[in-house]
């Protein structure tokens, strides 16, 4: 529960870190794009963009007023002219000759009649002597409303009994464009003074909060996703240690990741193999150790009485004074059969004694490969199937003895095998990651189940007569050299039996190994 409290807790905090390192840059970014909309705003709404605008509409209202008042004093002009006249032909000779004297060819005029009539011409056509009548030639709608500045600057004068005179002009294209460019530009400064404040949070706020949301979403995602890939093998690790701890060595977790997760999990893995080899390596020099004390007490309680035997039963037979030659020969018999007991107790002593003694090794740079071909051409009753790495490289072991080791092997399968049409023996030196592995192999009737664990003690033969010492030699030997063998079921349907032996570690004497 508490692994889940620390799991959630990581997880946790890496996603509030994302929170923290996505919020940190929206909140710079706010700052920065409301100094840059500020500073913008500022460069455009200046006080000389004020002034110069103001100039300008000083300046077209100028020139408006101006033509103005000139169309207006041309309409005083033209109306003095009109009235000036007797009667109706010479008022308008009169109103003629004034308008294409006064008036520009594209100036309109527009007279007015006591009833409402209007006649509009056009200044260029009465200084030609056609005024055109009473025909309306204006262009347009006259009621219609003019869009942007004004198309024309106009006057009126009254000339009496009812008559009205009406000039326009027509402002110039340029003058018009100038005008609506100056209107437009001082509505948008104004329309930009008036939203200078919600431009600056439209442009600052909402377009970084959005983009701030969105990263902030993004970066849960991410968190969530990354919080996972990290904690759930951080989990793992965390159940499995509980499991180490437990006792249970053989355990391996699963490794999900090629990163740095990845290597530590497949680190963890290594660590609890090496664990796991170390202690049973250690479990075994310690059950080597008691069998070994236990047979060198044997040793030597079984050795002790042997010579006062031996030498009381030669007694008995050198003081018998003869004269019975039944009994004589009774008691040579005897003396002998114990005699070659006493030999053979002497022999099994031998080898208690062997057994008890630490392995001592002299390793030196072995080719496993060459080592096992010599071993291979002695079996002249096993048909051998040999196969060698040939990427092997030297081993640092004690020849001598290694090949004590596997001539015991092959004498165990060559027994094995006895009795069989083919008695096949396949031997496998291969290397695996920092080992030398040598595999034996038979075609016999294999070693059961349960007693594959138990095959290496001492004292438990499977033959006749045996003491149960060869295969916990063996193991010693194999043990000294800071290495490991297993019994398991092979392929061709008998033992197997599987050494693995350091490659590059010096081998460490059973001595070395408890102390001395």
């Amino acid at each position: 529960m508490s692994g889940s409290r620390r799991a959630m807790s990581l997880r946790w905090r890496l996603t509030l870190l994302i929170v923290f390192v996505t919020g940190l840059p929206a909140l710079t970014g706010v700052l920065v794009a409301r100094y840059q909309t500020g500073h913008v705003l500022d460069v455009v709404l200046t006080p000389q963009l004020d002034a110069a605008l103001d100039a300008g509409v000083r300046q077209a209202r100028q020139g408006y007023q101006q033509e103005r008042a000139e169309l207006a004093a041309a309409a005083r002009r033209i109306a003095g002219a009109w009235r000036g006249g007797e009667d109706a032909a010479s008022r308008r000779q009169a109103l003629q000759a004034a308008v294409g004297r006064e008036l520009d060819p594209a100036d309109r005029v527009e007279l007015q009649d006591p009833a409402g009539e209007r006649e509009v011409f056009r200044a260029g056509e009465a200084a030609a002597g056609d005024p055109g009548g009473l025909v309306d030639r204006r262009d347009g709608d006259p009621d219609a409303a003019p869009e942007g500045p004004p198309r024309e600057v106009t006057a009126t004068a009254d000339l009496g009994e009812g008559w009205r005179l009406q000039l326009a002009r027509p402002l110039g294209q340029a003058w018009r464009e100038d005008a609506a460019l100056l209107a437009d530009t001082l509505q948008m400064v104004r329309s930009l003074r008036l939203a200078r404040g919600w431009l600056e949070r439209s442009y600052t706020w909402l377009p970084v909060l959005a983009a701030f949301l969105l990263a902030l979403l993004v970066g849960l995602v991410a968190a969530t996703r990354l919080g996972a890939g990290i904690t759930e093998p951080v989990r793992r690790l965390v159940a499995g240690t509980r499991e180490v701890a437990a006792g249970r060595w053989n355990l391996q977790v699963p490794v999900a990741r090629h990163d740095e997760l990845g290597q530590l999990t497949e680190g963890f893995n290594t660590m609890v193999r090496t664990l796991d080899s170390q202690s049973r390596r250690l479990v075994d020099l310690e059950k080597m150790a008691g069998w070994r004390e236990m047979a060198r007490a044997l040793a030597h309680e079984v050795k002790n009485p042997l010579t006062p035997i031996q030498l009381t039963v030669e007694e008995i037979r050198a003081r018998y004074p003869g004269g019975d030659a039944q009994y004589e020969a009774l008691l040579r018999e005897c003396t002998r059969i114990v005699i070659e007991e006493v030999e053979s107790l002497r022999a099994v002593v031998a080898r208690f004694r062997e057994f008890s003694r630490p392995v001592e090794l002299a390793p030196e740079p072995t080719d496993l490969g060459q080592l096992v071909r010599d071993v291979a051409a002695l079996q002249r009753d096993l048909k051998v199937d040999l196969r060698v790495a040939r990427d092997l490289e030297a081993v640092p072991v004690d020849p001598v003895r290694l090949r004590q080791v596997l001539m015991n092997l092959a004498a165990n399968a060559r027994e094995a095998t006895q009795g069989r049409e083919e008695a096949r023996l396949r031997v496998v030196v291969e290397k695996e990651e920092d080992m030398a592995v040598i595999r034996f192999e038979d075609n016999g009737p294999g070693i059961p189940p349960e007693q594959r664990e138990r095959i290496f003690e001492p004292y438990r033969s499977g033959k006749a007569g045996g003491l149960g010492l060869g295969l916990a030699l063996v193991k010693g030997i194999v043990l000294a050299h800071g290495g490991s063998i297993a019994a398991e079921a092979g392929e061709l349907g008998g033992a197997r039996f599987t050494i693995r032996l350091p490659r590059r570690l010096a081998p460490v004497s059973e001595e070395q190994d408890h102390g001395g």
